[in-house]
């Protein structure tokens, strides 16, 4: 028994030797922290710390949430203190990944490419190496895959997608670094841990990487799959006979994005690409069984996969088309923020980022409070009534959180449209009709005229941003 544990401690001792250190490196973000609650203020500046693993051609993989609204990168080898400048190539909000580059390759001596092997399964030994809290220099903890299976990423609320669970432990600073298997290559990208939990951590796992990789070989970033179709579990026996099912097979859909033209309301997809969907939404994939989306988020945009269907009781193939559609009420990322004083009335886009940040589920919010379904006519952002600068101008209009539907009885496509109407016009009063069957009614000059006396008494600098 003693010779066994001493086998074991020297196999051990020999795998940590061997690790790939000099190919993790330590990243030093400057970031512009937008003021989601007050947009017209200026945005906080953060010093953030990650990690990043240098991949094949001299890039750099590292997590979306350590360089977004960077303004200043750099990047540090292990045991050097010189630091070099590196720019943000790539980055894919949805996946939580980033590419970076750093234009001195004198950066890479003495550094090795890690591969990335999707051969990565249930049990698996795996090494967690990056810079975490703590202390400055390098640091690798061991665990096992505990999971596979799909989650809600923590930098993307509106992301869901696979996922790996691991009992290494990862913490503020791991970002980004790499978790390697004992051969030291890339199953995944540190991401989050499981707050109130003990070594519960979870990594992007490389088929996601990859289909990231192969998602910019085309110099952008096109993205995952998303839609607004609406699919419901088959497991009531009552709603299987209903729909004349005879088998586990096949999940209901429920309602229908203005994109999936393919796709009808009732509809019960039976299978995907020739794999069948059980009545919970799971498929057979090499990780086990996994939520049938695991077909649409290795694919890229514009691929066609087929869907077997079962449409007024009769089976039918339907060729569906990758696309992603944007929720109306989105969850922002590297961008300006914009917003109008019209009136001492401040209009801005209505994002999760707000949300959030007042501790509303943003989900809830796009399914209750605006249940208008994306159409032709509204094709961007809601568009709301978020705050108010008390002036005579306003008197009676101190309500907020109203959603812009018309002005002038026009109906509003985006922000952008919605400005250019009130700055455009030439009628004497401007009438702004929201969904919740309120509007205000402001003569034209006044309001405009008014933003001098409301910008001295606020402290304002400018009574619009607009992104082009």
């Amino acid at each position: 028994m003693k010779k066994l544990l001493l086998i074991l401690t020297l196999s051990i001792l020999s795998f940590a030797t061997n690790l790939p250190t000099n190919s993790v490196v330590k990243i030093f973000a400057t970031v512009s922290s937008p003021n989601y609650l007050e947009p017209w203020e200026n945005s906080t500046i953060i010093d953030f710390i990650g990690s990043g693993v240098i991949i094949k051609d001299n890039q750099i993989l590292t997590s979306a949430h350590v360089v977004n609204n960077a303004k200043f990168v750099e990047v540090q080898k292990e045991n050097e203190s010189k630091k070099y400048e590196a720019t943000i190539k790539y980055i894919s909000n949805q996946a939580d990944l980033a590419l970076i580059e750093i234009e001195d390759k004198s950066f890479f001596s003495n550094t090795k490419a890690l591969e990335i092997t999707e051969d990565v399964k249930i049990k698996d030994s795996v090494t967690a190496i990056g810079y975490p809290i703590g202390g400055n220099t390098i640091s690798t903890t061991y665990g096992i895959v505990s999971r596979i299976e799909y989650k809600n990423y923590a930098w993307n609320p509106w992301s869901n997608l696979l996922a790996i669970q691991i009992d290494a432990a990862i913490n503020s600073g791991n970002s980004g670094g790499a978790v390697v298997n004992k051969d030291n290559k890339i199953v995944g990208i540190a991401m989050m841990k499981l707050n109130k939990s003990d070594n519960i951590s979870y990594i992007v796992p490389s088929i996601v990487i990859n289909t990231f990789l192969n998602d910019i070989k085309d110099g952008k970033v096109d993205g995952f799959g998303s839609t607004r179709t609406v699919i419901q579990d088959i497991e009531n026996e009552s709603m299987k006979e209903y729909f004349g099912l005879k088998d586990d097979f096949g999940v209901l859909i429920t309602g229908v994005d203005i994109d999936d033209i393919e796709l009808k309301i009732d509809d019960i997809i039976v299978s995907i690409n020739g794999k069948k969907i059980l009545n919970d939404g799971l498929i057979d994939s090499k990780y086990g069984k996994v939520n049938f989306n695991y077909e649409l988020d290795n694919k890229q945009i514009g691929e066609i996969i087929n869907l077997e269907i079962i449409r007024n009781k009769k089976k039918i193939n339907v060729d569906y088309k990758i696309k992603y559609s944007k929720p109306l009420i989105p969850y922002e990322f590297d961008t300006e923020l914009e917003y109008f004083v019209f009136g001492g009335l401040i209009f801005t886009p209505l994002t999760s980022n707000y949300l959030i940040n007042l501790g509303a589920k943003s989900n809830i919010v796009n399914s209750v409070i605006y249940k208008e379904e994306r159409t032709n006519e509204r094709t961007q952002r809601v568009i709301w009534l978020q705050k108010t600068f008390p002036n005579k101008i306003n008197r009676g209009y101190y309500s907020t959180a109203y959603i812009v539907n018309r002005v002038n009885g026009i109906t509003i496509k985006d922000f952008k449209h919605f400005v250019n109407i009130i700055d455009t016009t030439k009628d004497e009063y401007i009438v702004i009709e929201f969904l919740e069957s309120t509007k205000v009614v402001l003569k034209t000059k006044e309001a405009k005229d008014s933003f001098q006396e409301i910008k001295n008494t606020y402290g304002l600098k400018s009574d619009k941003k607009v992104n082009k």
